[in-house]
């Protein structure tokens, strides 16, 4: 008996292996392979969500931390993507969609599925909506950007542009004397009107080409005082109001001597209490700190972007830098996105580019806000 069990098991040993050697018959064998599956990496991936860079602030003030850098791409086919961004963003819900404007000297209109720049989906329409350059005489010759946009009711909105003057005959240097203009759209900003000027430098445009002039603009409501307040900039950075919901020229009063007093044609002006030189000011509402909060940008070859908060959008606190270049240039054109470019609460992202002699990239870092306490 003993030796029958062996025998059995002995063939049923060999019934499965020959068995096995059928299945497997027509595999290639692995050093055939067109393009063989490698191992599993042993090392698990990174997680691919930005970490936190560093915490910027001030102690019993406000902190907060900066997440690592990512580059932005162009999901819109922007057609002056290499200049980008050139000033500040603005976009606005609409429905289940969001609108955002790409300021540049003719600047463009785009739909995305959320108020994020990588999440705009297409130029709407593909042609630019405000702006261009020529060569004629006028203030605006060298362009117009539309910095902030937003609804007035239903399909009305209303722009705040940046307007550059190149001379006439127009000089190629680019050098441009600046001033800020206000347009009107009855489509959803898909078509503007002409625009006019609402603020001009206290100084005369010189007769030689010089940069110069009042722009670089960003444009809040002012809801607890029911006012537009404009922040621009000429080399520091200045402020006017206006308490016509149309913000019609002959209506802003620049900050000077601690009062809204002065045109904002032509009008002195005294610098915003508190801030550092530089230009192109972004400026939102938080809802988490509950105070308003300004990034601009410093000069020189290695400029860093700043960050100052207020509470009655007029007297700010100490400046602190929080981003610099990553490539030994300087970081310009910051604009923080919440729920959108005037409004965030403890979390939203800070666009800016990232410049050297030899050209910009698009640059998006998470920032999150903290209380005193927090």
């Amino acid at each position: 008996m003993k030796h029958i069990i062996l025998l059995f098991f002995a063939v049923f040993l060999l019934l499965s292996c020959s068995k096995d050697a059928a299945v497997n018959k027509n595999e290639p064998d692995p050093i055939d392979e067109p393009n063989p599956i490698p191992d599993p990496d042993p090392v698990p991936d990174p997680d691919p969500t930005p970490a936190v860079d560093y915490t910027v602030g001030i102690e019993g003030e406000w902190r907060a931390d900066i997440y690592e850098s990512e580059d932005v791409g162009n999901p819109v086919n922007y057609p002056y993507f290499a200049w980008y961004p050139d000033g500040h963003i603005s976009v606005l819900p609409d429905g289940n969609q969001y609108i955002m404007f790409w300021a540049e000297f003719e600047s463009h209109r785009s739909i995305g599925s959320t108020q994020f720049v990588e999440d705009q989906t297409t130029l709407q329409p593909s042609n630019p909506v405000f702006g261009g350059r020529g060569d004629y005489d006028a203030y605006n010759n060298g362009g117009s950007w539309l910095m902030s946009v937003f609804r007035q009711e239903n399909d009305n909105f209303i722009g705040f542009y940046h307007a550059e003057d190149h001379w006439y005959p127009r000089n190629s240097s680019g050098i441009a004397w600046k001033s800020i203009g206000v347009t009107y759209s009855t489509d959803k900003g898909t078509t503007w009107s002409e625009g006019e000027q609402i603020i001009t430098s206290p100084k005369a445009k010189p007769a030689a080409p010089e940069w110069g002039g009042s722009g670089d603009c960003c444009v809040v409501w002012d809801h607890f005082n029911n006012r537009w307040v404009c922040y621009y900039q000429e080399n520091w950075i200045y402020m006017a109001i206006s308490e016509d919901p149309n913000g019609a020229p002959g209506t802003w009063k620049k900050y000077y001597n601690g009062a809204f007093t002065e045109p904002g044609l032509g009008g002195q002006q005294t610098q915003v209490p508190g801030l550092s030189p530089g230009a192109n000011p972004s400026v939102h509402w938080n809802t988490h700190l509950e105070k308003w909060v300004m990034v601009w940008h410093g000069w020189g070859n290695t400029a860093k972007i700043f960050l100052s908060v207020s509470a009655d959008g007029i007297n700010w606190s100490t400046p602190v830098s929080i981003i610099g270049s990553e490539q030994g240039g300087r970081a310009w054109y910051a604009t923080i996105i919440g729920n959108t470019d005037v409004e965030a609460g403890q979390v939203a992202k800070i666009y800016y580019a990232d410049m050297t002699n030899s050209g910009r990239k698009f640059k998006v870092r998470t920032i999150k806000f903290f209380k005193p306490g927090e």
